[in-house]
């Protein structure tokens, strides 16, 4: 019925180029000494914070599709399918309420009167998908609600399907074992 919409933060993306641009240029100036050490002692911290940088407010999203609403979030995603879904809200950042339980999203923050005076929300296409910047949990909720009422008045939920798939958590094992061996490594490095 319609493209698939990624909503991500704009600031999170800048935050985590800057955060990699001051890691690379101290890894960068501590080369130069021709000190192995120090550079992985540099390096070690500075990588640890850009990938946490990376986690919180890069990789964050929340996608709207014909099949559901997808949460990523720091540890996990959870993906609601339509037959699944039971309301979206705006408190704090957007919560997506489901058949046994709601996730709220990291990736939407609720704006404040200032923000959304300031913001203009832009979206720029990726092929069938549109990546929206710099959205808020309202303007999130509003696409959730839109795409839902589309599929609804098209007639595709207005039937139950015995056996249709529930919401669905995964989480990012891999991601939390890098972060892991980061804070080890950093832990050793410093300690040494």
């Amino acid at each position: 019925m319609g493209p698939t919409l990624v909503f991500r933060s704009t600031y999170g993306r800048v935050l985590t180029v800057a955060t990699g641009v001051v890691a690379v240029a101290l890894g960068v100036t501590t080369a130069v000494t021709g000190d192995v050490r120090a550079v992985v002692d540099a390096l070690l911290p500075a990588a640890l914070v850009t990938y946490l940088v990376w986690m919180l407010f890069w990789r964050p999203a929340v996608e709207v599709s014909d099949g559901g609403v997808e949460v990523r979030n720091v540890t996990r995603t959870v993906r609601v399918p339509w037959t699944a879904y039971e309301g979206a809200e705006t408190r704090y950042s957007l919560e997506v309420r489901y058949a046994g339980g709601r996730v709220t999203a990291w990736a939407a923050p609720r704006s404040s009167g200032t923000a959304r005076w300031l913001r203009s929300s832009r979206r720029r296409t990726a092929g069938q998908d549109q990546v929206v910047s710099g959205a808020s949990a309202e303007a999130v909720a509003e696409a959730v609600e839109q795409r839902h009422g589309l599929l609804a008045a098209a007639g595709h939920l207005d039937r139950p399907v015995p056996g249709a798939p529930g919401a669905r958590a995964t989480w990012h094992v891999l991601e939390l074992a890098v972060l892991g061996a980061l804070v080890v490594g950093t832990a050793v490095a410093l300690t040494a």
